[in-house]
Parts: C-alpha cells; sequence; structure tokens
C-alpha cells in the first residue's frame, strides 16, 4: 500500500507541475511557493525536479513592469493622470512580485505605498482556473478523505480575491482596525477612496526587515501571535511572507501585504485550542475527538496522529523554548521519514475543510517563516495563548 500511495501521491505532484509550468498562473503560484521554501527542505526524489522550476518562476516573477504601464494602469483605475491624484510618484519599483509592483508616492504631504496588479494578469488566471480540473482526478486518487471538487473551488476563489485590490484594501481595514493601537503589531492603514480592483494605495511604514531583526526570538513570537491569533479575531492572513514585514523603529511588527486573506469562523480557534490542549497532555482521546470536530480524521485515529505528531516534531512539541530554524525543519523532516507506513495511512484516512486551507497555509507559512528567520521559542504555548487569547494587547 505504501508504494501505491506513494505511486499517486508523485503522479499528483507532476501533474500539478506540468500545469503550472504552462500556465502563467501557476508559475505566479510557483513562484510564491519558491519564497516560502528553501530548496534543502524538499525531500528527495522531488527535490531535483521541482526546485529549478519553482527558482526559474521566481526569477521571472522578479522581472519589473515597465513604468509606462503602470502609469497606464493607474489612469485606467482613476481616470485621471497619476499626478492628477498623488503629489509624486517614483518610476522606480520598491518591491516587485509575481502579481504586483510596489512604489513609492506622495498623498497630500504623507508618503504612500502604490501597489499595482500585474497588466492582464488576472484575465490569464481567469482562464488558468479550468486547468484546475485536471488536478481532481489526481488529487481524489492521493486523497481519498479530500473533496476535490470543494477544495478546488475554494482555491479559485482565494486566488480570484488575491487579484483584486479592492477586495485587499477592505481586507487591510478590517485587519488594521481590530489591531488600530496594539502594542506590537501594526498594519499600515489603506487610502480607500483610491482603492480599485487593480490598484491600493496605504500608508507608507518604514522598517528593518524581519531577516534583519535583532531579537529575532521576540520577533518571530509575535509573528505566531499575529498568524494564529487571527483565526479568534475570524481574520486569517494567508502569506507571512518575510519580504512583507518588517521591524518598525520603535520595534512593532509591520505586515505589509494582505492579499491571501480569508475570514473564518472564530469557533475554529476553539477546535484548534482544544487540539492543542489535547496534544499538550497527551491526550490520545480528547486529541482524536478534536480532529473529528474539525473533519480532519476520524476519532478512532487519534492515538495514531498524535504519536506521529510528537515523533515528527520532537523538542519543538514539548514545553519550553526550542531553536526553529532550518537545519530543524530538515530534522522534522527526516524523523517524519523515520515512519512513513504511519504517515501514509493517516493521510489517506484525512480529510480537509475547504475553509481550513487558508488558515493551514497561513500557519504554515507563518512557521516557514521563523525557520527562514532562525528563532528560539516555546512553540506550543505561543500557540496555545495566540488560539486563546487572539490579539488581546495584554497578553
Amino acid at each position: 500500500m505504501s508504494d501505491e500511495a506513494l505511486r499517486r501521491i508523485d503522479a499528483l505532484i507532476q501533474v500539478s507541475m506540468r500545469l503550472a509550468a504552462t500556465a502563467p498562473s501557476g508559475r505566479v503560484a510557483l513562484a510564491k511557493v519558491a519564497s516560502a521554501l528553501k530548496p534543502e527542505w524538499l525531500p528527495r526524489p522531488w527535490r531535483e525536479s521541482i526546485w529549478p522550476e519553482l527558482e526559474a518562476a521566481r526569477t521571472a516573477a522578479s522581472e519589473p513592469v515597465p513604468f509606462r504601464d503602470i502609469e497606464r494602469v493607474l489612469r485606467g483605475a482613476w481616470g485621471a493622470a497619476p499626478t492628477d491624484e498623488l503629489d509624486e510618484l517614483d518610476a522606480e519599483p520598491v518591491a516587485v512580485t509575481a502579481t504586483s509592483q510596489v512604489h513609492r508616492g506622495t498623498l497630500d504631504g504623507d508618503p504612500v505605498a502604490v501597489k499595482v496588479l500585474r497588466p492582464g494578469l488576472r484575465g490569464l488566471m481567469r482562464q488558468d482556473l479550468t486547468l484546475l480540473e485536471g488536478l481532481l482526478g489526481p488529487l481524489k486518487a492521493a486523497f481519498p478523505g479530500v473533496d476535490p471538487q470543494a477544495i478546488m473551488a475554494e482555491v479559485r476563489e482565494r486566488m480570484l480575491d488575491e487579484l483584486d485590490l479592492e477586495h485587499e484594501s477592505g481586507m487591510q481595514r478590517r485587519f488594521q482596525r481590530a489591531l488600530r493601537g496594539h502594542p506590537f503589531l501594526v498594519i499600515p492603514a489603506p487610502v480607500t477612496r483610491l482603492a480599485h480592483e487593480d490598484v491600493l494605495v496605504s500608508e507608507w511604514i518604514d522598517g528593518t526587515p524581519i531577516s534583519g531583526a535583532g531579537d529575532a526570538d521576540d520577533t518571530t513570537a509575535r509573528l505566531i501571535a499575529f498568524v494564529v491569533g487571527g483565526l479568534r479575531a475570524g481574520l486569517v492572513h494567508a502569506d507571512p511572507d518575510p519580504a512583507d514585514i518588517l521591524i518598525t523603529a520603535d520595534g512593532r511588527l509591520a505586515i505589509l501585504d494582505f492579499g491571501a486573506t480569508r475570514t473564518v469562523d472564530p469557533g475554529r480557534a476553539d477546535l484548534g485550542l482544544s487540539l492543542v490542549e489535547a496534544f499538550a497532555a497527551q491526550d490520545a482521546a480528547g486529541f482524536g475527538a478534536a480532529l473529528e470536530q474539525l473533519g480532519t480524521l476520524d476519532a478512532q485515529h487519534g492515538e495514531a496522529a498524535l504519536s506521529l505528531a510528537r515523533h515528527s516534531l520532537g523538542e519543538l512539541g514539548e514545553p519550553g523554548p526550542s531553536r526553529l530554524d532550518s537545519a530543524e525543519v530538515v530534522a522534522l523532516g527526516k524523523r517524519l521519514a523515520q515512519r512513513p507506513q504511519d504517515a501514509l495511512e493517516l493521510l489517506l484516512a484525512g480529510g480537509l475543510p475547504p475553509e481550513d486551507l487558508w488558515p493551514l497555509r497561513g500557519i504554515g507559512q507563518a512557521f516557514g517563516t521563523v525557520a527562514q528567520v532562525g528563532g528560539t521559542g516555546d512553540w506550543l504555548e505561543l500557540v496555545r495563548a495566540a488560539l486563546r487569547d487572539g490579539w488581546d494587547p495584554s497578553v
């Protein structure tokens, strides 16, 4: 069964890579994945075939859009020359991503960030989304417990949201209002009157990239509090990219990009907290019950899932501080590979509620960012506190 399961998973990966390599939207996805990973984190044999594709996509995504095209998009969005709305707009971009480009400008005497969607990308994405249907068969074959139609519908909706900068402006406003006055988290306020599906303008925030943080332990703890704590507020940030996280002069954590977001039922935080509490107490029955309530696994698999999780996480899942860095991610993968049969059986038996796809993406990428930066913390307690208290500034 192990060989057959691996064959189906490998087939899913190969089909996904072929679709991604032939479609503009797929290359966007590959570029995003490349920014969230390090090559040594990918297990063999997939590392040799997948990483070159990811790196090529990231390189292609770093090509800037000519400034004349940026001006054309702004004119189309605002119905006027960019300088009719802005005091100034720098021609050189300050950030270039697979989906957008950011320029520094001035509005009413204050600096602003002007984010512009890559011209034509939304139309290409809408065409390419039909290619997702090619993944339905391999996805169902690889993971029988998953509803591929529901998963693909969720991916489609979230991807289109990410390419609507007016939607992003609204979500950024929700985060900004929820965190206004927070002692260690800050969100730039969007200029909603200039919001358009192709343009987002927000207040400019200066800071040091998280990769250059002086106190990485404190900074990474705050990142976990932001991402996991958002579940309690019903707000999910699914793409905490290191390039979009700054440390301000007064020591706060600034998050700049809100394209990959989602609203969720805050009750999912209660279920997640039950899962973490059962994990900490080594309560297999409680762990299984929480997994079943989440819709991930039947309760009967609780003991096996708890055992595999504790074995794979090692010190990361124990009380007290432990180091999470690139070397530890590799070590975690090796520990997981020591029990391939257990992992495969749980994968085949499990499901994934579509509403949890973006929250899991966000939590996974948050810890991936921590590993890229390198931080030491009591990760179990940090997650538990974030699920319990959310963004409570008194905690």
